[in-house]
């Protein structure tokens, strides 16, 4: 279960072997007061069943569990900053924020692993199933007007808004869109599971001198603070909170990083080729959740320190 502190004891785990199951969180939720329904894995491969059927499902499940525990007050659902763009881009010009009048619709029968569409590709996958599920889950929600609250991903996230306009449950609803997440990863418990998450994504910019994507990052403790947060009462039911730290750039985390780790082989340099970046505008997080965002240098310092860490260790 990788590392935790010393409130272990407070902890309780139920193995959940279907999520895609209707059933799957029976009698798993009584008692409990708020539920934190967190990301689903970053894509792998072009199986486009494989990806979809548990984000929409697997978000369904719970969400019509929920609404039949009377105890809780809010669910708070992982989603991303996949499920505020539209699945043909953002529009020329665009800043991805929370109530933009976007399209946001996905068909979940169209082919998005057609070989000869160079567009058809696992971030493709991973984007829609993001947006299928957000969608779904409000509409759940709207439906069936739920007793408690709830905060979350295109096929995922429609999933979750098609629930809450359909069942209308007792329920509130809140989602939290991150961008990229960095930061230490306490269920990686080796130096090779860094490629399993968006950590390798840093790690291999760094190391490898070749920037894996332009930079739109939060580091993993403002995401969970943000899910703490949306807790609160005051945050009213159907907010959306995008998280994205301020721009940042390669040539920044290549000057970070060959100061602070000059000895350790990293290929990138200050003159590498940045890559096109996406505008955000993330004052609604800033203002609500009192979001206050750490540095570049932390992000960094964070991700690279903990993968040395298990190369040297």
């Amino acid at each position: 279960m990788g590392r935790h502190d010393e409130r272990d004891d407070q902890r309780e785990f139920v193995t959940i072997p279907d999520l895609t199951d209707e059933a799957a969180f029976r009698g798993k939720l009584d008692g409990v007061d708020y539920v934190l329904h967190l990301a689903s894995p970053l894509a792998r491969g072009t199986d486009q069943d494989a990806i979809f059927t548990p984000a929409v499902k697997g978000t369904l499940a719970l969400l019509k569990e929920a609404a039949k525990v009377p105890s809780i007050k809010k669910v708070v659902i992982t989603s991303s900053i996949a499920s505020l763009i539209p699945i043909t881009g953002i529009p020329e010009g665009g800043v991805i924020k929370e109530d933009n009048d976007w399209n946001l619709n996905v068909d979940p029968k169209a082919n998005f692993v057609d070989s000869s569409n160079p567009d058809a590709t696992p971030m493709t996958l991973y984007r829609a199933s993001k947006l299928l599920a957000n969608n779904a889950a409000w509409e759940f929600r709207e439906a069936e007007k739920p007793h408690y609250s709830f905060c979350f991903r295109l096929l995922a996230n429609n999933a979750a808004w098609e629930f809450r306009e359909a069942e209308k449950p007792h329920y509130s609803l809140v989602t939290i869109h991150p961008a990229f997440v960095f930061g230490t990863n306490l269920v990686q418990n080796s130096s090779q599971e860094v490629q399993t998450g968006s950590n390798g994504i840093l790690w291999g910019s760094v190391m490898g001198g070749v920037p894996l994507g332009g930079i739109r990052e939060v580091h993993i403790q403002y995401v969970a603070e943000a899910h703490v947060k949306a807790l609160d009462p005051k945050i009213k039911d159907g907010s959306k909170y995008l998280l994205s730290a301020p721009q940042t750039t390669w040539k920044n985390g290549a000057r970070i990083a060959l100061k602070a780790y000059p000895n350790v082989g990293a290929k990138i340099t200050e003159e590498v080729e940045e890559m096109p970046s996406m505008l955000t505008d993330t004052t609604k997080a800033e203002v609500e959740l009192g979001i206050q965002w750490r540095s570049w240098d932390e992000i960094v310092r964070s991700v690279m320190d903990q993968q040395l860490g298990f190369l040297q260790g």
